[in-house]
C-alpha cells in the first residue's frame, strides 16, 4: 500500500531522513536515497512488531504539506508492504 513519507536532510554530511506520519513515531534513514525503500519497510516493520494496532489508512500528501512539523523537505509515496505487520 502506498503511503506519504517526508524527507528531510540537514545538510550533505547528514543521512536523509524519512518520517512516516501514519505511524505516528516511525521513522527512518538512508545515506541514499535508492536504500529508502528497504529502510521505510524495515522500520514499519518494527513499528508494528509485538503491537496490535489497526493498520491506518494512508494520508493524501495535501493533508500533510502544511502541517509545520514538515517543512523543509518534500513529500513522496513508497509502497509498504502490510502483509508482513499482519498477524
Amino acid at each position: 500500500m502506498q503511503y506519504p513519507v517526508y524527507l528531510h536532510k540537514e545538510n550533505e554530511s547528514h543521512a536523509l531522513g524519512a518520517t512516516i506520519p501514519d505511524f505516528p513515531g516511525c521513522f527512518s534513514a538512508a545515506d541514499a536515497e535508492e536504500e529508502l525503500p528497504r529502510m521505510i519497510q524495515e522500520a514499519v516493520e518494527l513499528y508494528f512488531e509485538g503491537e496490535d494496532m489497526n493498520i491506518p489508512t494512508p494520508s493524501a500528501i495535501e493533508q500533510l504539506e502544511h502541517d509545520p512539523r514538515y517543512h523543509g523537505g518534500t513529500w513522496k509515496m513508497f509502497d509498504i508492504d502490510l502483509t508482513k505487520v499482519m498477524g
